[in-house]
């Protein structure tokens, strides 16, 4: 199944939130120095978010791993005809969607 692009730029944001946070909060532990933690942040967080996106839209392409859909093979090319209904739905009740 694929996703839409708004879909992975809100996972990429809210992934780069709270990864962003905890570095933040990573840096001032160790350095004590509250500015440099926030300036690290503001550059991890441009950087991170564009690597997060492309490396989600390359991963979407990417078939291994993903189920396919449990009518993927009837192929339709025309308007549906009743005992094509008929079929899905025999085939959705085999598999427990119905």
């Amino acid at each position: 199944m694929r996703e839409y692009h708004k879909r992975s730029l809100v996972k990429a944001v809210s992934w780069r939130v709270l990864a962003t946070v905890s570095t933040m909060a990573i840096v001032y532990i160790f350095t004590g120095e509250a500015l440099l933690s926030v300036g690290i942040g503001a550059v991890e967080i441009v950087v991170k978010l564009f690597l997060y996106y492309g490396h989600e839209r390359v991963w979407n392409l990417i078939t291994w791993g993903k189920l396919e859909h449990p009518l993927a093979h009837l192929a339709v090319s025309r308007e549906l005809e009743p005992e094509h209904l008929d079929e899905i739905r025999n085939r959705l009740e085999d598999l427990g969607y119905l």
